[in-house]
């Protein structure tokens, strides 16, 4: 490895408490380790914990190396494809090398994170293990002591910068990375699918409401809401709450086409208390409003 290859770690300059740690590998360490045939494809380059992180962000536009977090208290938010999603307890994030990234902890609620700085040929294989998607960057993989445990004994072992100790490190990390990718196919085998049939039938049964999303999450998965989003669209080709708006208008054309209720009424029957939205969201969907498209079908 040469010596413009080895990464600058860019850490945070949030203060470090007397219980917080931030051990940052020495870059000519780092070169050496990345030429040893036990640990130079996978090994990290710093690694810390922040516990009630107050004040704790971070950006970077063109990072050098790979980071993981993994928070198990608190709250934080992180900026992906421009829209900020909520981190919580048992949450993991995944940034590669090269990914631009921003995230911070909740001023209200601030999280306490582990964190590693790592880098080498087989991080990108051990991160797909973990989360094929690479534009994935918030992964729930839930709370687990062995998972506390494993950064535990990283921090234990980085603290000393002699070869056969970072050597050692670089191995407790590729245990660390595997014991995630193996959560994580756990979680996904439990989970399995998002089942579309039960969302539907709660949409179904709830049309007569103005429904929240959260609830919506909440009822019908353990998805967080994030991901719940995304595997509808996968599968559906469309968002919860479309869908739901798609299943109003449905049942609206159905009592337009068999009852003598007035638009005002249908509007209330299906959660909407004003009409003249009602009659807007109809016509951006069917093309005509509710008394034109009542007209046209009976007359035919």
């Amino acid at each position: 490895m040469d010596s413009s290859d080895v990464p600058v770690i860019e850490t945070s300059q949030w203060p470090l408490p007397r219980d917080g740690r931030r051990i940052v590998v020495p870059q000519a360490l780092i070169q050496t380790l990345g030429a040893h045939p036990l640990c130079g494809d996978c090994l990290p380059h710093g690694v810390g914990y922040y516990p009630r992180a107050a004040g704790h962000q971070m950006g970077r536009a063109s990072p050098r190396d790979h980071l993981l977090i993994y928070c198990v208290a608190g709250r934080g938010e992180v900026d992906l494809d421009g829209d900020a999603h909520p981190v919580g307890p048992g949450d993991v994030l995944l940034f590669r090398e090269g990914q631009p990234h921003r995230y911070r902890a909740r001023p209200d609620d601030p999280w306490t994170i582990y964190w590693v700085h790592l880098g080498g040929a087989a991080v990108d294989a051990f991160f797909d293990a973990i989360e094929p998607d690479p534009r994935v960057g918030l992964v729930p993989v839930g709370l687990h002591s062995r998972l506390s445990e494993e950064f535990e004994v990283l921090l234990a072992t980085a603290e000393s910068f002699q070869i056969h100790h970072q050597v050692h490190a670089a191995n407790v990390l590729r245990g660390l990375l595997t014991f995630l990718a193996l959560v994580r196919r756990r979680q996904q085998a439990r989970q399995a699918a998002l089942d579309v049939d039960r969302v539907q039938s709660y949409l179904q049964s709830r049309l007569h409401e103005r429904l929240a999303l959260d609830d919506l999450v909440a009822a019908t998965s353990t998805l967080s809401r994030y991901h719940f989003i995304r595997e509808y669209k996968r599968l559906t080709g469309q968002t919860p709450m479309q869908a739901f708006q798609h299943l109003k208008i449905s049942r609206a054309c159905y009592l337009l086409d068999v009852s003598d209720l007035g638009v005002s009424d249908i509007a209330r029957h299906l959660g909407h208390d004003d009409p003249y939205y009602f009659s807007r969201l109809f016509k951006k969907v069917m093309g005509v409003a509710p008394r034109h498209y009542r007209r046209e079908r009976s007359s035919h």
